[in-house]
């Protein structure tokens, strides 16, 4: 039985370690729509793991994936299959694009996303009977996920943390 475990993190290993040399490639639109796909990116280079945000509207890679912050909202209640779900806070949702551009079906996980406020990273809020909690995409696919974070009523929340894995090293995209 430990064997079987060993082997199935190597195979893990390598598949993250692939998945970060694609890392960071930033695209950015002329224009910076708050809510829509941009139509005809210009591709620009970005540092691997920059630590500024790309511009609102721009399209960022981590690995496998390509994000991009289609909207955000925020909300007093969480609704979904269980009764609604109260904050501690508030709630703060982001809309995102997230396009496999890899070879082989890649999964996206809610749970990997960070938000960013005052410089503090945020867990998104998630269970099972959300959407997107752990989703599935073929190459060159792509779904609109919907992302929850409990975050201090009134924060000002400057930037989302995209990850294709747990392990990736991320790439940061302003809301």
């Amino acid at each position: 039985m430990a064997v079987f475990v060993l082997i199935v993190l190597i195979v893990i290993g390598n598949d993250i370690i692939g998945s970060n040399e694609k890392s960071a490639e930033t695209k950015s639109n002329l224009t910076t729509p708050t809510s829509s796909i941009a139509d005809k990116p210009t591709v620009t280079r970005a540092t691997p793991h920059s630590e500024v945000a790309a511009p609102v509207g721009s399209i960022v890679r981590d690995g496998k994936f390509e994000f991009q912050v289609l909207g955000v909202d925020r909300l007093a209640t969480k609704e979904g299959l269980l009764p609604q779900e109260q904050p501690k806070g508030e709630f703060f949702i982001v809309q995102l694009r997230v396009a496999n551009i890899g070879d082989g079906a890649h999964s996206f996980g809610a749970g990997f996303q960070r938000l960013i406020v005052d410089g503090k990273k945020y867990d998104a809020t998630v269970s099972m009977a959300d959407d997107n909690w752990l989703e599935d995409i073929n190459p060159g696919l792509s779904i609109e996920a919907s992302l929850t974070f409990d975050i201090p009523r009134g924060a000002v929340p400057e930037s989302i943390e995209v990850h294709d894995s747990m392990f990736s090293g991320g790439a940061l995209l302003a809301v």
